[in-house]
């Protein structure tokens, strides 16, 4: 009979599974530092704030805010009117803006998150406002001309319902005394994509 001899297969497999999921006698769980000097260092140089940092402060300040919303295809947008202040949550890293801009009539805080992370080489952002209950987040870089940061997240769409919609942000002319912040829906297609628009003028 082959059973004994299949068991018994089976019996040193397992062994030699079990030595392969165990690291120095003990069994394996989660990957850890092969150089824990050198993580040290890395984790050390990741809180240094440095030539990207740098760019957020050019979005310091106070602006007056004008919001196009498109509802659909080749209507006019809705506008309306706000502020917003943007001020360093953490001096040199981030930013925090703070709005306050109707949104179809109803009176909207909102709060944005704005910094650089230097271990995934990207600048990061979050969004809340006080209409929803959900948290929008979005990653990117400058685009080569260094005027637009182009961030790409995922929003939900309770409307339609869509969850984890592909949103595009695009800062245009960042940082300049009037320049503006794109929202594309990447589900609508290639063209035509942008809902949403805040015009930014810096309070004189």
């Amino acid at each position: 009979m082959k059973t004994p001899a299949l068991l018994a297969t089976l019996a040193l497999a397992a062994v030699a599974t079990g030595a392969a999921l165990t690291q120095n006698g003990k069994r394996f769980t989660h990957p850890v530092s092969k150089d824990p000097d050198g993580g040290m260092a890395r984790w050390m140089a990741t809180m240094k704030p440095g030539p990207a940092h740098e760019r957020l402060k050019e979005f310091l300040g106070s602006w007056e805010l004008t919001m196009r919303m498109w509802m659909a295809p080749g209507q006019p947008p809705m506008e309306s009117k706000g502020t917003s202040e943007v001020t360093w949550f953490a001096e040199g890293k981030w930013l925090q803006e703070n709005r306050s801009i109707p949104m179809m009539g109803i009176p909207t805080k909102g709060q944005a998150m704005l910094g650089y992370d230097n271990f995934k080489e990207r600048y990061v952002s979050t969004r809340i406002d006080s209409l929803q209950t959900s948290i929008a987040s979005a990653s990117g870089h400058f685009d080569q001309s260094g005027d637009n940061l182009i961030l790409w997240g995922t929003i939900d769409e309770p409307m339609t319902p869509e969850q984890d919609k592909q949103v595009r942000y695009i800062y245009r002319g960042f940082g300049q005394d009037k320049f503006t912040l794109e929202v594309h829906d990447m589900m609508i297609g290639e063209s035509n994509t942008k809902v949403l628009e805040f015009e930014y003028a810096r309070k004189k």
